[in-house]
């Protein structure tokens, strides 16, 4: 009994005060969450999918400051048999995840390009044709995150092949729908080799990392999907796995490894993760090895870099002039480095908002703990929070909105990394609290089983569903051609936000599809005109959408759209 009101004042006392802390912090954002913005879209998901567990976060974290049960976690972590068909049975579930919640739809842009490339490389080509009677109308078929939209011949990605090339290998031997929960039990299999490594003997350390990453809603729900983050997660950790073992096999892997990593979808964010651990090295006095890995990135890097003018070259693309290079630098990079997002400093708090409510609840007093430990020692926590540091620094300058997601996913990269920082959190504050410790684990992890991951898988469903009906609809006309209305109308009389639907317009890459979709933003009436002496064409607008619960808030007409269905009327192609 003395002993568990020692522990008690403990908590309150000394280090346990992350608890306090991390509820002090998430206090003045959940009530900037709570407010009325007009057309901040993230601020929109933080209030339709993260506010409840916000809201009640912080009360129980000041709760358990001042009282937690004395309930212990097991004291021996999971043998490599538990661990494998544990791992087995959640790729099971995260492939049926992926088709009964997310009904198995490229929801967003990015998603779509993945499938796009995935059809363009399984015809053993790096671009697929495009006939001169459609290179007019690029933008209306593939309105984004084409390489050369500009001057096209050839239709693919600007992204980066290698998730794509790697899911087209998977779907070979399996449905792809189990190929980044196949990625989630490899990245987990690399975690459990690293925290053994570097908690040793403690068992627990292990199982809190662990418990960390597996329910990480984040990591469950992005697993379902097509996104390339999957991977840069699980490519990571393989990486980290590698580089700690060392040697020439393990630094070979490693290389490798990053090769991959960089080539995935876009090079910055493996090298992001990788830098602090090869300077971590470098301070340690193995130079060489430090050397190894700058010279091997420079070549990688290189390599990727130049990939798109291969792509011209191989495929009869402009390598200039208005080419992959120039239009990749001039349209995408350079504006992304001087232009400046007024709202920055709100879509970073609105973001790290999501990633705090998508992940284990414990998750961020335990970080807190961690950073005394990282800023203290030489180990291994010091890099792993120099990499979340600079990940969150670069993309807060680079691209602080990030559209579509689910929880934050441009920190997904480093959530192998958060989760070894929780077992180093939970190092920290049981020194001192040992079975509080392990009771406030065991009630947040109950927490966030039984509470926060159904809620927001339910909300990830609900969220999806009204595309997936839009797409049906689409898919269902019988018509040549569909023109969707995609104007950036995002807001309406009552300030909310609205869908825009430009995600909808989703083609094969050979273009053989019918319905053909077509992107009003990118149409004037001379091609309508043109359109409709090709076919029959019929139109999807706003009072469509709204009717299938797509943007519930989008009711009327938009005037521009009005006009390029009048121009269909009047050639009499309109169904």
């Amino acid at each position: 009994m003395q002993q568990s009101v020692s522990s008690g004042r403990v908590m309150r006392g000394g280090r346990m005060g992350a608890l306090d802390l991390a509820a002090f912090l998430l206090l003045p954002l959940v009530v900037m969450a709570a407010s009325r913005h007009d057309n901040l879209f993230t601020l929109y998901q933080v209030q339709t999918q993260d506010l409840p567990i916000l809201v009640v976060l912080p009360p129980i974290l000041i709760v358990l400051q001042r009282w937690a049960p004395g309930w212990a976690l097991p004291a021996r972590a999971p043998n490599k048999r538990v661990l494998l068909l544990g791992g087995i049975a959640l790729v099971v579930l995260l492939g049926w995840g992926a088709k009964a919640l997310l009904h198995d739809l490229p929801l967003s842009r990015d998603e779509h390009m993945v499938a796009f490339d995935m059809a363009v490389y399984g015809k053993g080509r790096l671009a697929a044709p495009l006939a001169p009677q459609w290179r007019g109308y690029v933008e209306a078929l593939v309105p984004a995150f084409l390489l050369n939209p500009s001057a096209p011949t050839g239709l693919v990605s600007s992204y980066l092949p290698v998730n794509a090339l790697l899911r087209l290998a998977f779907s070979q031997v399996a449905d792809p729908v189990f190929f980044n929960p196949f990625l989630v039990l490899a990245g987990g299999i690399a975690l459990f080799d690293i925290a053994r490594r570097q908690f040793a003997g403690d068992q627990r350390a292990i199982w809190v990392t662990l418990v960390v990453y597996v329910l990480s809603s984040q990591m469950l729900v992005n697993a379902m999907t097509l996104y390339a983050m999957t991977g840069h997660m699980a490519l990571n950790l393989i990486w980290l796995a590698a580089f700690l073992r060392g040697g020439r096999t393990g630094h070979m892997i490693a290389i490798c490894t990053g090769a991959l990593a960089i080539g995935l979808h876009q090079v910055a964010f493996h090298p992001l993760f990788a830098a602090p651990f090869i300077l971590w090295r470098w301070r340690q006095g193995e130079w060489r090895t430090a050397l190894l890995y700058g010279v091997a990135y420079a070549v990688i890097i290189g390599a990727w870099v130049v990939f798109p003018t291969l792509v011209a070259l191989q495929t009869g693309l402009p390598a200039a002039g208005h080419g992959p290079n120039d239009s990749r630098f001039v349209d995408r990079v350079l504006p992304l480095l001087l232009n400046r997002d007024p709202l920055t400093l709100t879509w970073m708090m609105l973001n790290l908002l999501r990633f705090v409510a998508w992940q284990h609840l414990a998750l961020l007093p335990l970080l807190l703990a961690a950073f005394r430990a990282a800023w203290r020692d030489h180990g291994l926590a010091g890099p792993m929070l120099a990499g979340i540091i600079l990940m969150t620094a670069f993309i807060g300058f680079v691209l602080p909105f990030q559209g579509h997601g689910w929880g934050y996913r441009y920190l997904h990269p480093c959530l192998g990394s958060f989760a070894l920082l929780a077992g180093v959190g939970y190092q920290e504050l049981k020194k001192e609290a040992p079975r509080r410790t392990d009771g406030m684990i065991v009630v947040l992890t109950l927490a966030t089983l039984f509470g926060s991951m159904p809620l927001l898988m339910v909300q990830a469903r609900a969220f999806t569903r009204p595309h997936v009906l839009l797409d049906r609809y689409i898919a269902g006309k019988r018509t040549d051609f569909v023109i969707v209305d995609t104007e950036p109308s995002t807001t309406t009389s009552d300030g909310r936000w609205a869908v825009n639907a430009v995600d909808e317009v989703r083609n094969d890459p050979d273009l053989t599809n019918r319905p053909l979709r077509f992107s009003s933003r990118a149409m004037e009436p001379p091609m309508v005109a043109q359109l409709c002496r090709r076919g029959t064409v019929s139109s999807v607008g706003w009072n469509d959408m709204h009717r299938l619960g797509y943007g519930q808030n989008i009711i009327g007409s938009n005037r521009r759209f009005d006009d390029l269905v009048g121009v269909l009327r009047a050639g009499g192609c309109l169904r």
